[in-house]
């Protein structure tokens, strides 16, 4: 461990001690900026926690000043944060069955799913596989030592330019910041050039010209300020949607009380909805801002988007076989097929909901409620 991890870690410890005789105080990580809606979402959480707890427990946030996302995988791991908003597909090798299930985030964009709150859906269909269905996602978490908390999902993914696209060869040799493996394989398929490259550092790579777009959602378009630098936004491709998980450093969670835990996972169940709502929001609000900033945000050509489509049909029935060659994973088929029952139950679970406490509702009944808090994460 780092000597700038060991003093974050201390000072975290102190704070905790701080409160002792009072609410034990856990820290969360943030990768969001301060001021911004996630981070406020994050906020409402701490609140809630110490209301589920009874006051047993409070959250201290830290938004981006303690660990950004390419660091909390491992910050929490060590016990730099006890919980953080871990970006798995950042983490490839640590988390494979996680990507696999997240990339076939690109069955929202088929017809049956395709609304404007599908993420609603699939972080539903996300949590319920992950905690009541998948043994061996929760091993792949356990060995970083660490808890699944639940996900939320991101807005789908529209290209984000400085440059105009107007057709299906304008994609050729534009560099596009892709944010995994999903949206690398489709810029590749298009002739456009992946660039790896963390939210956090999109801003920075947009400005100079190091990308001709990104790949990313549209509430990431407000939050972390790609407006006041892109030109063109296209609806339409490269779609998917970016899974947003939770996790908890495994040893505090088995500290806890049994009261505590249940308390964190009826919290958790509404963080979950708060981000996924927030970023609807926070989507619907770019648009509007959009144009008044004078940028340009239309569908993207029927062409590009008819190819979107035709991609993503190749692509779900790919998946199961790119991650049995690159991690050994033989469940890929039964997990696909159990992704998109789960997906169909949570369309029509989520159809009428018109608000981030509606969902809330929806997710603590049907999911974390059912979790059985004594053994799960041991």
């Amino acid at each position: 461990m780092t000597s700038i991890w060991k003093g974050a870690l201390a000072g975290a410890s102190l704070m905790a001690l701080a409160s002792a005789g009072q609410a034990e105080q856990l820290t969360f990580a943030g990768g969001w900026p301060p001021g911004s809606a996630p981070t406020a979402k994050l906020e409402e959480f701490a609140k809630a926690v110490e209301e589920n707890s009874g006051g047993d427990l409070s959250v201290r946030v830290f938004p981006l000043s303690l660990l950004s996302f390419a660091e909390s995988n491992a910050g929490v791991r060590d016990g730099i944060a006890d919980l953080t908003v871990n970006l798995t597909p950042y983490f490839p090798a640590e988390f494979p069955n996680l990507n696999m299930l997240a990339e076939f985030s690109a069955l929202v964009e088929f017809e049956e799913f395709a609304n404007e709150i599908s993420s609603a859906a699939f972080a539903g269909a996300m949590s319920e596989y992950v905690m009541l269905n998948c043994p061996d996602c929760q091993a792949e978490v356990a060995a970083q030592n660490q808890v699944y908390m639940g996900a939320a999902s991101t807005t789908s993914y529209v290209l984000q330019c400085m440059v105009p696209l107007t057709s299906v060869e304008d994609l050729e040799g534009k560099r596009i910041r892709s944010a995994g493996a999903y949206w690398a394989r489709w810029a590749e398929t298009v002739g456009a050039v992946p660039v790896s490259m963390s939210v956090n550092e999109t801003l920075e790579g947009l400005n100079p010209g190091v990308v001709d777009c990104t790949a990313s959602n549209t509430a990431d378009f407000v939050n972390f300020s790609f407006i006041d630098v892109v030109k063109y936004v296209y609806v339409g491709l490269p779609g998917a949607q970016f899974t947003v998980p939770k996790t908890m450093n495994k040893d505090r969670w088995n500290s806890m009380s049994d009261e505590a835990k249940t308390a964190l996972m009826k919290s958790h169940a509404k963080l979950a909805a708060d981000i996924t709502w927030v970023y609807i929001e926070e989507g619907r609000a770019g648009k509007i801002e959009a144009a008044e900033r004078g940028i340009e945000y239309v569908d993207a050509a029927e062409t590009m988007v008819s190819m979107n489509r035709d991609f993503i049909a190749n692509d779900v029935q790919a998946v199961a076989g790119i991650y049995n060659e690159r991690f050994g994973i033989e469940s890929g088929d039964a997990a696909s097929a159990k992704m998109r029952e789960l997906l169909m139950r949570w369309t029509a679970l989520t159809a009428d909901v018109n608000s981030g406490e509606d969902l809330a509702e929806i997710y603590w009944n049907e999911v974390f409620s059912k979790v059985d808090v004594s053994t799960y994460g041991q």
